[in-house]
């Protein structure tokens, strides 16, 4: 028998128990709820996860950190990524919605909008009052990733009573590179001289240069060494350390993606829990903030929206001929047509798309009501349908929301004919506006007669959702369409050689 020496054997004892700890500290040691909550301060539904390793003392303080996503981002990222390494420390982590490209601040252009004062005063409040967390400045931090990173300086630079550390990764530092863009020009003002100042204002950059003294929190900062936001987070190094400002940094191998920032999160989290505990030994920014009763009404999920009775009457009208219908440019189909096929059992059907850039933007509420006819050639003499479902993108072609499938009609007749198919289309942005009130897009089958043919069929962007706060982006409709055979009606074979797109007056 080999005699291992005592040293090893503990060495091994130790190994094997930190390994037994890691695999304790899972994702399944964190207890994870979502909310959806009706904000007074934003006028409408947000959303955040509150996540936390189980069996926390219901009479403890512990700390807690805020996490902003980057602009394109969500609450969900938070949890997934967030998720694995959160039982490893006593904290209490909250991911937050994108905020409708708010940048997570309050709108001076628009004065129902008031990001910025939904997460430091109703989102606080909400947390510290339904979980044990402490109040003390030195035991709340606040994190974020981009767009988020600039936010989660600003707010803690501009309330230096809030936060005791602060995390920025990626971040976009200066505000005065955006302005007029990603949807800023409907929350802050045009790209115009007018309002620059309120960029400026807003900008870390500045506020950094701004600022005298050591700053009111711990900073970390880092970056891939391949990420387009790199030069900025530099630039606003230099300020800090033009000044003598202490924090830290870290370069890593990577570029602007969750593909390099998952890989960060246990180190960041980890200086976080250390900063945390400095605090709290030193009793460093011990003060208490008070929270206040929060006003968020807690919703089981975003609300539903529907089309209006208007939308509805004007879908089903019938189909006759009209005056002063303005032609809408598709494009995506082939010149000779686009042949589809009925596919076999357990297999993809053949589909054609087209595209049409719609003459509906900006933020608004109204109603657009569009003719669709499709040129269908039919080899067969049959009646039968092909199907029609739709994507509603931004302008910068990300889906806002996605049509279910409407089947329309192809008549009997004569084998190896063309027939026009039919369809009406309503895009409804609803009342008061698209990210309070959200987006509805509705598909009416018209038969050959001209007549409506069952019921609209719907695609729905709800307010509190993510995919709606992608229409601030770029607020303006690129839709993008695909026909099928699709369903037990669908004729066997068939072809589009045409898509017709026309506004309604």
């Amino acid at each position: 028998m080999i005699r291992r020496p005592r040293s090893l054997i503990l060495l091994a004892l130790v190994l094997a128990a930190a390994a037994g700890a890691d695999r304790a500290a899972g994702a399944d040691d964190v207890a994870w709820t979502k909310y959806h909550v009706r904000s007074p301060a934003t006028g409408k539904v947000e959303r955040f996860w509150v996540g936390h390793r189980k069996g926390l003392d219901p009479d403890g303080a512990y700390p807690v950190l805020y996490f902003l996503p980057g602009l394109l981002g969500d609450e969900d990222k938070g949890h997934q990524y967030f998720g694995p390494h959160v039982a490893k420390y006593d904290l209490i982590l909250v991911s937050t919605s994108v905020g409708g490209s708010t940048w997570f601040m309050d709108s001076p252009h628009q004065p129902w909008m008031k990001w910025g004062a939904y997460l430091r005063q109703e989102l606080r409040a909400f947390v510290e009052a339904k979980y044990p967390a402490s109040r003390q400045k030195g035991q709340r931090g606040i994190m974020g990733i981009s767009a988020g990173g600039h936010a989660a300086f600003y707010h803690a630079i501009t309330h230096p009573d809030l936060y005791g550390n602060v995390t920025v990764i990626s971040g976009a530092m200066d505000l005065r590179g955006y302005a007029g863009a990603v949807g800023l020009e409907y929350w802050i003002g045009p790209r115009a001289p007018a309002f620059f100042g309120q960029y400026k204002d807003r900008s870390c950059v500045v506020l950094a240069a701004e600022h005298t003294g050591a700053l009111p929190f711990a900073l970390a900062m880092e970056a891939g060494d391949k990420d387009g936001a790199l030069q900025q987070m530099l630039a606003f190094r230099r300020v800090l350390d033009a000044k003598g400002i202490a924090y830290h940094w870290h370069v890593g191998a990577g570029g602007h993606s969750w593909t390099f920032w998952k890989g960060r999160i246990d180190d960041l989290l980890a200086w976080n829990a250390k900063q945390f505990d400095h605090h709290r030994r030193e009793n460093l920014y011990a003060q208490e903030t008070e929270a206040g009763p929060s006003p968020l009404e807690v919703i089981e999920k975003p609300p539903q929206v529907a089309l209006s009775d208007e939308a509805v009457a004007r879908l089903r009208a019938p189909w006759t001929d009209a005056k002063d219908l303005k032609p809408v440019k598709t494009g995506g189909l082939p010149d000779d047509g686009a042949p589809l096929r009925k596919a076999a059992k357990e297999e993809t059907f053949a589909e054609a798309e087209f595209g049409a850039d719609l003459p509906v933007r900006g933020h608004d509420a109204g109603l657009f009501l569009y003719r669709l006819t499709l040129t269908v050639a039919a080899p067969l003499p049959k009646a039968g349908t092909v199907a029609l479902s739709g994507r509603l993108r931004n302008g910068r072609r990300m889906t806002v929301l996605t049509s279910r499938t409407a089947h329309l009609p192809v008549p009997a007749g004569k084998g190896g004919r063309q027939v026009e198919v039919r369809a009406r289309i309503a895009v409804e942005l609803k009342e008061p506006d698209p990210i309070r009130g959200g987006i509805v897009v509705g598909i009416q089958p018209i038969d050959s007669s001209g007549q409506p043919v069952g019921e609209p069929v719907l695609g729905k962007a709800r307010p509190g959702t993510s995919t709606l706060e992608r229409w601030p982006i770029a607020p303006q409709a690129r839709t993008l369409w695909t026909v099928t055979l699709e369903g037990d009606q669908a004729l066997p074979l068939a072809a589009i050689h045409g898509a017709r797109l026309e506004a309604e007056p």
